[in-house]
């Protein structure tokens, strides 16, 4: 039950939780209770917590603190410790990431935080499944970052599981990210009235003020309950005079707080400072502190209000409390604290917590300490407190001992990086190289700032210094060869990441590392594709045998890449759903993040815009640390492009843009730069789209010449070309596009070079040439799954036929583009496609009212085929044909397939 002083002015609030509690939507949805400190939001979040529990719901729950929010996990332990046991069919990766994250077991293997955050989400899933559920947390601002993080990840996956989120959180701290996709009900806390005051005032403390006394109280206090309470306890303390106005009262709740404390002797003071810097205080480990009992200092604390004591437990009865205590103090105090605290907690990761906290001391020992819980923390997946740690172990290294600083700050340096804080992760690689002596160590550690570097080329001169020290370390050497050639790669220089890429592969053979080796075998068929080499099955089979793995840099990974880039759409998008699979199953976001990514580049492709702005938008939040992060940015731009939504396109392919070109990343500079050109060509405005794709294509064009992959530009180009009269540089083009295409065979190439060359045709008027060059495209079309590229083509024969006077044929080719452009949304080209059927006029002949479309699905329903079938060979969507048979059995008043075939045979000879 409820306690009476809490209930007091609480009726309507307590009304609003219920109907959010009984609320019949099904999906998942958040309360924020919020208001300022003392207000009440803790007592109405317990209170919440009751009506859940009383209604059938199980509860999560967490209240952390200032103090908890340095010790990784420690909230996803509150959340989760007592419920992990009932989600036993978690994979087997989960679950052991989230036992070592909870501290329930101890492994020698190491979790990523991506691993914990998978398994957290399964958690709250199968939980949900068995019972609706609640997850509150009371000042969600001290959440440790690692359970923030997982929390994070697993809610912006829940959608229609029957979760309740309930936040308990400050007014003047920012909006919580936590729930900023959910659906939030508010709730205010309002200040108690003069009435609700006087209740609590008499039901909590006994007292019965006079009304002057009262008034005063309520308005020092503007109604907040924890202020008025201890206003009202200073009257109580000093004597119960008649008017408040009397006393010297603080206007503001931290004086008055501070003014208790002040009252109390100095030693209480002091236990309740180790208190407020530990994560659980206890009686126990108070003594040990202080070298002296503390049950006199706990017992005037009580009595004073400030601290509630159960049995070993000491626990502030409000957080201000703490707070003040924590705050009041000296830097200097604080700090000798957090030292005299490190020397008595038992617990490796809360004692290298408090050595975190305290000025670095050269002492090799305690040094020890840090790395020892780095590497324990690091093995939970709390890689942010990890990285803290191992820092502060670098700074507690003795001066002089190089092979220490060297170890640290390589180690500190990677936990960054792993954390996703690649600016502190370049500067303690930095750090590692100052002073350390040439050496396979130091060529590694130059091999990460390679990495790190940004812009991108300055990663080519550190790789080259690397290089000069591997000396005969054929694996590290490896490494660093390859680092050479992927960053070749993304800068445009195909034959220099082609030629480091074998030098990988020559030192991986003597390495002894198969997993190296794999990983570089496959990293050269893959540059050997992008220069002109052809899918290298052989090479990719080699390196899949020696590394099944899923992630980014993998062989499967690879292949994937190289095969959709070669108009294997199918086969990609197979490949690429198992590795995402299997990715997010072992929380491997990163590579995640990658497939998602190329997914979204198949579904711009299939004309599934939609799909490819979630699968962007979902790489993008998994990516938001990782390199490349304006890679998600051109996909979903295109896609925001093609459905003609030119105004979010333009601004999402610009901030991809402003990101590549700050990293000098040329592949992706030219991939938004197409994007910024198409949405000009789209819209017709030739000049600034040739401006935006010749940009792209001089990228694009000395160094990567011989195939044409993913970088799709240079047709685009070509069409604003011809429409500014340009064709001397469109013919140039042209021929380039017709070299690649009789080198690789492959459909897009094909199809879209045909394209571009009957466009010049067309404008030089050779419009028999255009028109025999488009059926060519058109054949190289059908082993093309890109209806968009379709639609172009068709719309280009249509203008040609038009020209031509073949009137009929126009008619149905341009018809046809319509309905594609229709059917995917793409409302640009669908106006342009529009617009030239209009200038044919208007049909005449028996079948008038019937569109070309419904004609040609009319004739293929008379040769007996399904809509299936329809829809594959007009690559149009089943559901576009459907809708046009019933248009067509409308418009002839036949309601059978068999009728519509008798009907479609008998006429068929006059709509030629």
């Amino acid at each position: 039950m409820a306690s009476v002083q809490g209930t007091i002015g609480r009726d309507s609030d307590l009304a609003s939780i219920g109907a959010f509690l009984d609320s019949a939507d099904p999906r998942m949805s958040a309360l924020l209770i919020e208001g300022e400190a003392g207000i009440g939001k803790s007592w109405l979040w317990r209170e919440t917590s009751r009506m859940a529990d009383e209604r059938g719901y199980r509860v999560l729950a967490s209240q952390p603190t200032e103090s908890e929010s340095g010790i990784g996990f420690a909230g996803l332990i509150d959340l989760l410790g007592s419920w992990v046991d009932e989600t036993t069919d978690l994979p087997e990766p989960q679950r052991l990431a989230l036992d070592a994250a909870l501290t329930r077991t101890s492994s020698d293997s190491a979790f990523g935080p991506g691993a914990v955050a998978v398994a957290v989400l399964g958690v709250l899933r199968m939980l949900a499944r068995s019972a609706p559920t609640m997850v509150a947390i009371d000042d969600p601002q001290w959440l440790d970052t690692p359970t923030r993080q997982a929390l994070g990840f697993a809610l912006r996956r829940l959608e229609a599981e029957p979760i309740r989120v309930v936040l308990a959180r400050r007014t003047d701290w920012r909006p919580d990210a936590l729930v900023e996709h959910l659906e939030v009900t508010r709730l205010p806390v309002p200040p108690l009235s003069l009435g609700a005051t006087y209740q609590l005032l008499r039901a909590r403390l006994g007292v019965t003020l006079a009304r002057p006394a009262l008034v005063r109280v309520h308005q020092t206090s503007a109604g907040n309950p924890f202020f008025s309470l201890e206003l009202a306890r200073t009257w109580v303390d000093r004597g119960g005079v008649a008017d408040v106005g009397h006393l010297p009262v603080p206007e503001r709740l931290g004086d008055l707080l501070r003014s208790r404390l002040d009252d109390l002797p100095e030693g209480t003071r002091r236990v309740l400072l180790l208190a407020a810097a530990m994560s659980t205080p206890s009686v126990k480990d108070l003594a040990r502190a202080t070298g002296r009992p503390v049950e006199r200092d706990i017992a005037r604390a009580e009595r004073a209000g400030i601290i509630d004591s159960r049995g070993e437990t000491v626990r502030f009865t409000h957080p201000l409390m703490a707070a003040t205590v924590y705050d009041g103090s000296t830097a200097a105090e604080r700090r000798m604290v957090h030292r005299e605290l490190a020397d008595i907690v038992e617990d490796s990761e809360e004692r290298a917590r408090h050595l975190a906290l305290t000025p670095p001391v050269p002492d090799e020992t305690l040094a020890e300490v840090l790395d020892v819980a780095a590497s324990r923390v690091a093995g939970r997946g709390a890689t942010d407190v990890a990285a803290i740690f191992a820092q502060r172990a670098l700074e507690f290294t003795v001066p002089g001992d190089l092979d220490a600083a060297f170890r640290r700050a390589t180690a500190a340096g990677e936990l960054a990086l792993a954390a996703g804080d690649r600016s502190r992760a370049r500067v303690l690689f930095e750090s590692a190289v100052a002073d350390a002596p040439p050496g396979p160590s130091r060529a590694e550690a130059f091999r990460w700032l390679a990495e790190l570097s940004t812009p991108l080329g300055h990663g080519l001169a550190l790789c080259d210094r690397a290089l000069s020290e591997a000396g005969p370390d054929a694996a590290v050497a490896s490494r660093i060869h390859r680092t050479r050639g992927a960053i070749a790669y993304f800068l445009g220089d195909v034959p220099v990441a082609e030629r480091h890429a074998r030098l990988g592969v020559e030192l991986a053979e003597h390495s002894g590392d198969d997993q190296a080796l794999g990983m570089a075998i496959a990293e050269l068929a893959h540059w050997t594709y992008c220069g002109g080499g052809g899918v290298r099955r052989d090479l990719f089979e080699r390196a899949m045998a020696l590394d099944g793995s899923a992630g980014a840099a993998s062989p499967r990974s690879h292949l994937a890449k190289v095969v959709m880039d070669n108009d294997g759409h199918v086969e990609a998008r197979g490949l690429l759903t198992i590795l995402l699979e299997e990715t997010m199953e072992t929380g491997d976001l990163h590579s995640a993040s990658t497939h998602l990514f190329h997914l979204a580049e198949l579904d711009v492709w299939a004309g599934d815009w939609p799909s490819a702005i979630e699968h962007a938008e979902e790489s993008l939040q998994l990516r938001q640390h990782l390199d490349q992060p304006g890679a998600p940015l051109y996909v979903e731009a295109k896609a925001r492009a093609c459905l003609g939504d030119v105004d979010r396109a333009r601004r999402v392919a610009e901030a991809g843009l402003a990101e590549a070109r700050r990293a000098e990343d040329v592949v992706f500079c030219m991939q938004n730069l197409h994007v910024l050109g198409f949405v000009e060509l789209s819209l017709g405005n030739h000049e600034a789209a040739q401006a935006r794709l010749g940009e792209a294509t001089e990228l694009m064009r000395p160094r990567w010449s011989r195939e044409f992959g993913d970088c799709h530009m240079v047709p685009d180009e070509i069409e604003a070309l011809v429409a500014l009269g340009e064709l001397a540089r469109a013919d140039d083009l042209a021929e380039w596009m017709d070299e690649v295409a009789r080198a690789t065979g492959r459909a897009w190439t094909l199809a879209t070079s045909a394209r571009s060359r009957a466009l010049i045709q067309a404008a030089r008027n050779d419009l028999g040439s255009a028109d025999a060059t488009l059926e060519r495209a058109l054949a190289a079309h059908e082993r093309l799954p890109m209806p968009f590229e379709l639609g172009r083509t068709l719309l280009a024969r249509g203008i040609v036929q038009r020209r031509l006077k073949r009137r009929a044929a126009a008619r149905e080719t341009l018809e046809r583009a319509l309905a594609i452009f229709e059917d995917l949304g793409a409302s640009l080209w669908a106006d342009r496609a529009r617009s030239e059927v209009a200038r044919l006029g208007v049909r005449s002949g028996a079948q008038a009212g019937l569109t070309p479309v419904e004609q040609r699905i009319a004739a293929l329903v008379a040769q007996g085929r399904t809509n299936g079938e329809i829809a594959a060979k007009l690559s149009l969507s089943r559901k576009t044909v459907e809708a046009n048979l019933s248009r067509t059995y409308r418009k002839l008043g036949v309601r059978s397939r068999a009728e519509l075939a008798a009907t479609a045979s008998s006429t068929h000879g006059s709509t030629t």
